[in-house]
């Protein structure tokens, strides 16, 4: 994956804005404003938004382990900064913060290349006005790199049928026999079959998480003591009937485990309860001895009729 830059853009005033200077006033303001600002930085490479992975107790605790501040003083923040619509909860493992977006600047490594080849054919511009060959080269170099950036990249190759997809380099693989995938030729990417799906879980966006057959095998070796197949059936039915609470394309996998954790959890403890119940019965603590009673009782009736 290409190499991304963020930064935060503050205007002028930002320290001017109401909300800002409330908060800068509060006793530990100073402390929350920069706590609000790690937030910002944070958020710019998430479209804006924050997320609760589960690792602590509550959010708070664990963003102030992201951020590295003190829980209590995150959680004075959260608080804040949710009174005064400068953070949005959307739903228990995601938040927002709306200034995110407004203030975020990025750009690729790859222009951030071009912005320097740039600055540098400027330069060469008022330096070498009378050396076009220089000018030349620059542009030769600015369009080499354009062309790096189009090998790392797939694209389909042009047919009148179907258009597989297929790959451009020396490092490509082919599984078309007699073409040498070494030359830098443009070849075939043998297509994948596609994945068995087991079942599928509504999310809150509306849209469906493919529950495959192999991650249901996998989720059936970390968790051997639960009917993975039934529990992933009681999920969906959960799903259908608390629609408010669908769980987003980021925490569904998070909440699948949890699920999956408590029920492998509940085994045990059954088993144990039923153990220690059955220790301390004092009506079941002998061992059997092997006597067959009912021809001790056969044995009985027929002395008894005999002495009568």
């Amino acid at each position: 994956m290409a190499k991304r830059y963020y930064w935060l853009k503050l205007p002028d005033d930002w320290f001017r804005q109401k909300p800002i200077k409330k908060l800068r006033k509060i006793a530990g303001g100073d402390t929350y404003t920069i706590i609000y600002l790690k937030m910002l930085l944070v958020a710019i490479k998430q479209d804006g938004k924050l997320y609760f992975d589960g690792v602590e107790d509550a959010f708070y605790e664990e963003l102030a382990l992201d951020i590295d501040e003190d829980p209590e003083n995150v959680k004075v923040t959260v608080a804040y900064l949710l009174s005064q619509h400068l953070m949005e909860l959307v739903s228990e493992d995601e938040y927002t913060l709306p200034e995110a977006l407004k203030l975020t600047g990025s750009e690729s490594a790859s222009a951030e290349r071009m912005r320097k080849l740039r600055d540098k054919k400027a330069s060469q511009c008022d330096t070498y006005v009378t050396l076009p060959l220089h000018l030349s080269d620059v542009e030769k170099e600015i369009e080499k790199e354009i062309e790096i950036e189009k090998d790392k990249t797939f694209c389909p190759e042009p047919s009148s049928g179907s258009q597989p997809m297929v790959e451009k380099g020396p490092a490509a693989v082919t599984a078309v026999k007699g073409i040498d995938s070494r030359a830098g030729v443009m070849v075939e990417k043998a297509a994948e079959p596609p994945l068995e799906v087991f079942i599928q879980l509504p999310l809150n966006d509306g849209k469906m998480f493919d529950v495959t057959r192999e991650y249901v095998e996998e989720k059936k070796k970390l968790y051997p003591a639960v009917d993975v197949e039934q529990e992933l059936r009681k999920m969906r039915g959960w799903c259908d009937d608390n629609p408010a609470n669908r769980k987003t394309a980021r925490g569904i996998k998070r909440f699948i485990n949890g699920w999956l954790t408590r029920e492998q959890d509940r085994g045990p403890r059954k088993q144990s309860q039923f153990q220690n119940h059955k220790s301390t019965n004092r009506f079941n603590n002998f061992t059997p001895s092997g006597t067959d009673w009912d021809a001790v009782t056969d044995q009985i009736i027929l002395q008894e009729g005999g002495g009568q």
